[in-house]
């Protein structure tokens, strides 16, 4: 678009000031795109990361948890569960996401061996 703006300028199409005007506008546009692309770019590298990150800490969370002191179990289980709740004997709770479709997995009888 910017190379047809420069053609109809020497061609004398358009003014001096509508291709400055236009020219601003498009360069505004080409900015804000560049701008988003690496915001996208930024959120899927992060993306990746926090998978990694999780499923490490999924696959040490029994050595960590046996390891920590009390504070570092509290943390653990707030960082993995929400609603702990008692019924008699029995802990209920809700797993927060994306551990909670981790135990689903865990459950199905296809990922057993």
């Amino acid at each position: 678009m910017i190379d047809n703006l420069y053609l109809d300028k020497l061609k004398g199409k358009i003014s001096e000031e509508r291709y400055d005007s236009i020219f601003a506008s498009l360069n505004q546009q080409m900015d804000d795109i560049t701008a988003r692309l690496a915001r996208l770019q930024a959120a899927d590298k992060d993306y990746y990361l926090t998978a990694k990150y999780i499923l490490e800490l999924s696959s040490q969370a029994y050595d960590l948890f046996m390891g920590s002191e009390v504070e570092g179990k509290r943390h653990l289980i707030k960082l993995v569960l929400q609603n702990l709740t008692l019924d008699g004997e029995k802990l209920v709770y809700d797993a927060h996401k994306p551990f909670d479709l981790m135990l689903k997995c865990s459950e199905d009888l296809i990922w057993r061996p």
